[in-house]
């Protein structure tokens, strides 16, 4: 019997056409793109505005978070009304509105004292706190209080930039958190600043809600803390950040300064920035 004539041989595929090359070839990971471009932000900022700059982004819905810069935590200033905010409308409802639009709007202090004091004072306003920061995936942040030695406030808690953009990816997926979104959609001029005007100049922003927060930092005695929590709503999903600065000048309007332009890389750089939804993740 004959030997079966061998098959032949296969003619070779021409090469992919130039965009499904492009299409086929694996992404650049989030962490690694923002990163390429971060890094020559942050020398050509310090060249105007010198100083320590942060910023952590995490997709809402997940936990899995993206830190850029060398200022990685610190004092949470009025950043923390938010937590405080949200655990005394949970526990008293419409009669600490009033104090919770103040607080969050135009960051006021004694609106924020009588929601802590509403709480209970305290250890209870302590567990109040730290139930609605766990509750929001942020696992590790003590929350600062009279009880302390020696006492301090809620706002002298330290809060990382990380755990802090972790517990705002969760904020919208929370129970109960749409007056709190709604009052940081609405801040005053006093905090209109970082992330919170990028939908001007982005039309794939469709909403911004954030709560800034300022005071002394943590190392020498001139250094100023300004630092912001935002979440970020495009036309593809959400992401929640957080971003600080502390300028070498120690004056607030350069921490705000520093804080805007990193909102406006933010918005340059949307493409490379992971969005979720609450429950898809």
């Amino acid at each position: 019997m004959a030997a079966a004539a061998p098959a032949p041989a296969l003619p070779a595929l021409p090469p992919l056409p130039e965009p499904l090359r492009t299409w086929l070839a694996p992404a650049v990971p989030p962490q690694q793109a923002l990163s390429k471009t971060f890094t020559p932000f942050q020398k050509s900022l310090a060249k105007s505005l010198p100083g320590s700059i942060g910023i952590s982004i995490v997709p809402v819905g997940s936990d899995a978070a993206i830190s850029l810069g060398t200022f990685t935590t610190g004092r949470a200033w009025s950043t923390l009304k938010v937590p405080v905010a949200l655990a005394a409308e949970r526990r008293l409802g419409s009669a600490v509105v009033g104090s919770e639009t103040k607080a969050i709007t135009v960051s006021d202090n004694d609106a924020a004292e009588d929601l802590w004091g509403a709480l209970g004072g305290g250890q209870s306003s302590v567990d109040a706190v730290t139930t609605v920061l766990r509750e929001g995936h942020d696992m590790r942040t003590h929350v600062s209080s009279e009880l302390d030695a020696p006492p301090s406030f809620p706002g002298y808690s330290m809060w990382a930039l990380a755990d802090q953009a972790r517990f705002g990816a969760h904020l919208p997926c929370m129970p109960g958190t749409d007056r709190i979104l709604r009052l940081m959609s609405a801040v005053g001029p006093n905090q209109r600043w970082g992330v919170a005007n990028i939908g001007r100049t982005n039309r794939s922003v469709t909403s911004t809600a954030v709560k800034g927060g300022w005071g002394p930092g943590t190392g020498t005695s001139s250094a100023f803390l300004v630092r912001q929590l935002g979440l970020v709503t495009t036309r593809s999903g959400q992401f929640a950040v957080s971003i600080a600065a502390v300028p070498r000048s120690g004056r607030f309007e350069d921490g705000t300064a520093m804080l805007t332009r990193i909102g406006d890389w933010v918005g340059r750089n949307l493409s490379s920035v992971p969005t979720g939804r609450c429950g898809l993740l």
